[in-house]
């Protein structure tokens, strides 16, 4: 493993990077200890060595942008997801010939797609979950912590082509590329959403009273994370405010009863608590959050009946290919389907999906 957080070592090891047809990267962030997450760590697998690379050192990594935009070069990720939107945030980086060894192992029909699962499987390799939830912004990083990093890209380059081999002798290596390349086209966009507390679960037997008190409890706490620069649930849980809304406490020693109610958060924001919820109480009706609105399909019989009869069809033909029914149709694209009565106008649905099971789909649907 080689540790780079100065220029110089950065630069003579992009340069070694470029030099390679395939190359492995992945990034830790410390989404789980802060706020405004970041890019902690980048860590790159190529010629022989395991680079880890240290943003937070104050070094341009402008080098190796050029790179990761390189069609020439191949990049192996696991999950790229995640990693393609922060650093593109952060460094305003894409990427372009890239391969997703989780989406590769969901197309095979793995039950478990996992890194340490694949490590396992196919190289013996037991990953350590010590470190899963590491906050990689504290420096020194220890020596155990680099070296779980590193692992996460080591085996990517050799799992990849065991994967890629698989997939072909299936037929499935054009579904992948074309998992691949939607990928590629991942751009990070700031979150717009004006109701962002509706996301949270089991909402759905609150009142709009209560509903009212979750959307005031979820702002709060969003303006303390932000503040204190710390994830939102270190302020308060999600379950926490969900029993606080349903219960209403008037005093603290009703507060305290509330499910999950810790002693730390009754001494440190008992009193800001109490006084959301008494705010929520005496809202006017009228001016209350009203409930979300039943999906289409609950409120359409024959809408729903469509689904269904699709459904079937596609979950038979999962069956068959002995993968996910959600990889070769998820409901999204179910629902999308039974409401334009055609494929041509379901974006979200891929080429390999409209050839393999596209007419059988539409066959259904006009039954």
């Amino acid at each position: 493993m080689i540790w780079i957080e100065k220029q110089q070592p950065l630069e003579e090891a992009v340069q070694r990077m470029a030099a390679q047809p395939v190359i492995a990267v992945d990034t830790e962030a410390d989404s789980l200890h802060s706020y405004f997450d970041k890019v902690c760590l980048v860590q790159v697998s190529a010629d022989g060595d395991d680079f880890v690379v240290d943003p937070l050192s104050g070094i341009s990594l402008a080098p190796f942008g050029e790179v990761l935009a390189n069609p020439a070069i191949m990049k192996i990720l696991h999950g790229a997801d995640y990693d393609l939107r922060i650093m593109n945030r952060d460094f305003g980086f894409t990427i372009a010939n890239l391969i997703d060894t989780s989406v590769a192992a969901q197309l095979l029909g793995y039950e478990a797609f996992g890194l340490g699962a694949l490590l396992e499987r196919h190289f013996g390799v037991k990953v350590n979950k010590a470190h899963q939830r590491a906050d990689w912004a504290m420096r020194p990083l220890t020596a155990e912590m680099l070296e779980y990093a590193a692992l996460d890209t080591h085996y990517l380059v050799a799992l990849a082509e065991k994967l890629r081999e698989e997939l072909v002798a299936l037929g499935r290596w054009e579904w992948a590329l074309e998992e691949f390349s939607r990928l590629e086209a991942i751009r990070f966009r700031e979150n717009g959403d004006p109701e962002p507390w509706r996301k949270m679960k089991n909402l759905g037997n609150l009142d709009r009273r209560s509903l009212a008190i979750v959307r005031d409890l979820h702002a709060w706490r969003d303006g303390l994370a932000r503040k204190a620069d710390r994830p939102p649930f270190k302020i308060i849980g999600n379950e926490q405010i969900i029993e606080i809304a349903r219960a209403r406490p008037a005093t603290t020693p009703e507060l305290s009863k509330v499910k999950g109610m810790s002693r730390y958060h009754l001494e440190r924001h008992g009193r800001a608590l109490l006084a959301i919820v008494k705010r929520g109480v005496a809202i006017p009706e009228e001016e209350l959050p009203e409930k979300n609105e039943a999906r289409p399909w609950i409120r359409d019989r024959e809408l729903e009946s469509r689904i269904d009869r699709m459904k079937k069809v596609r979950d038979r033909m999962a069956r068959e290919l002995k993968i996910d029914p959600a990889m070769l149709a998820p409901r999204h694209v179910l629902i999308a389907i039974a409401t334009a009565g055609a494929l041509d106008d379901v974006a979200a649905m891929r080429n390999w999906q409209k050839r393999l099971i596209g007419d059988q789909l539409l066959a259904a649907l006009k039954k």
